[in-house]
């Protein structure tokens, strides 16, 4: 017998064929798995956002005490939060104070300051007059951008108070009220470069605008919604109309959107802080102005821009041409907010003419300013508020507020828009605050 046959059956050494797996094998036992997971972790994402999007609409939430109350209750001079957190993030009061000392003219831009002894305001000579004292002077104005100046003469005709002046704890004050100025120049002040535009308008009504021509044209909205038109007056600051904010208090869901003459389009900008003087119960129309601190700096470009500030001394006669610009609806009492920017020529109408018994009755006080056609057919509307009413002379100025009127477009009854200058002291105060 052989011996080799002597053992046992199961002792063979044979190693068995391992059998591959397809791909579509190791695709249902690895990549489903993964698919699943990260399906699973969007989906998470998405809910958690979107939650996120319902609570931060409809609710405000009280970090210290960790609990919600409604959206509503924010802002409403109430505290609901232990701490009183839904009061602190709200559109401010800031009243009309004391006159800042220094002021423009719309005689070549040049610089005035006040006297607080004798309460004149005076012309400052150029002599000694340094970018120190430029810097201090647009910084009572609530300019922090770097300033120019230069000489111009005093006219032959010209019957000046002139002084020289210095600075103390970031004020200028009165050295040399004699009249005398060796010189016999006075101090021309810029204090930001605007109201510049790429492209000039054309003198056509009712038509379609191009971001271009109106750079400091800003959308202003709530929840993503445009509320109101507004204007940039540097890379912080944007004016608008007091009333855009009666409804929202809260200054967290209000962003801010430049740069674009759709309102579908470019992001929108977040906003720090809200200024209005005070809403007037008993005559909501008068003070109608606000204005909206970004939380970032703009970066100006082609399309960003700001439109300049008018002089104190910017009076504009009837029949002035004036723009109007917006997205507001182009029907009365119904329609849609256009999706562009619409412009169009207006011209100023005497307030005595606005005062009429066929007209406002007396409604259209000194602070305030008339404008359109008398004929009607060409007017701001719902959605144009807060936007500008401009005026051209060497640049751009932002005139007027939109404010109120009767209709949209109707005769006898035009646009009636705030006054900037009646509120320069107050848009220079509220600024030089936040410097």
């Amino acid at each position: 017998m052989d011996t080799d046959s002597d053992q046992p059956l199961n002792s063979l050494d044979i190693t068995p064929l391992r059998k591959h797996r397809t791909p579509l094998e190791t695709f249902k036992r690895v990549g489903v798995p993964i698919i699943a997971a990260v399906l699973s972790l969007v989906t998470i994402i998405v809910v958690a956002v979107l939650t996120k999007a319902v609570l931060d609409k409809y609710y405000f939430f009280c970090g210290r005490s960790l609990h919600f109350i409604p959206r509503r209750q924010a802002c409403d001079s109430q505290q609901d939060c232990a701490s009183g957190e839904d009061e602190q993030n709200c559109v401010k009061s800031f009243p009309n104070g004391p006159p800042v000392g220094v002021r423009l003219s719309k005689d070549r831009s040049t610089l005035q300051v006040l006297d607080p002894d004798t309460g004149v305001w005076a012309s400052v000579c150029f002599d000694n007059f340094t970018e120190a004292l430029a810097e201090t002077a647009c910084g009572q104005m609530g300019f922090d951008s770097k300033p120019t100046f230069r000489a111009v003469e005093i006219g032959p005709d010209q019957e000046l108070n002139v002084i020289e002046i210095t600075e103390h704890s970031r004020e200028l004050q009165v050295q040399n009220s004699n009249g005398s100025c060796l010189s016999g120049s006075l101090v021309s002040l810029h204090c930001l470069a605007c109201g510049e535009n790429l492209k000039a308008p054309r003198v056509v009504g009712g038509e379609k605008a191009s971001v271009d021509s109106w750079p400091w044209q800003v959308s202003v909205q709530y929840n993503r919604q445009h509320i109101c038109g507004g204007s940039i007056l540097d890379p912080h600051w944007i004016l608008t109309a007091a009333h855009c904010f009666r409804k929202h208090l809260d200054v967290f869901n209000w962003k801010v959107r430049a740069g674009a003459d759709k309102l579908d389009s470019f992001p929108s900008l977040p906003v720090a802080k809200i200024f209005i003087i005070g809403f007037n119960t008993t005559y909501p129309k008068e003070e109608d102005i606000a204005l909206v601190k970004l939380q970032f700096p703009l970066t100006f470009s082609g399309t960003v821009r700001p439109i300049c500030l008018p002089f104190f001394d910017e009076e504009l006669a009837p029949a002035t041409p004036l723009w109007i610009i917006g997205w507001g609806f182009t029907e009365q009492g119904g329609g849609k907010l256009s999706d562009a920017l619409l412009q169009a020529s207006v011209q100023v109408i005497d307030n005595t003419r606005c005062n009429a018994e066929d007209a406002y009755e007396g409604d259209v006080t000194e602070k305030m300013l008339c404008a359109g056609i008398l004929e009607g057919g060409v007017d701001t509307c719902q959605g144009d508020s807060g936007g500008p009413l401009m005026y051209h002379s060497d640049q751009w100025q932002v005139v007027g507020i939109v404010s109120w009127g009767h209709g949209c477009g109707d005769p006898r009854t035009p646009g009636v828009y705030t006054k900037v200058t009646a509120y320069l002291n107050w848009i220079y105060s509220v600024r030089k605050s936040e410097l």
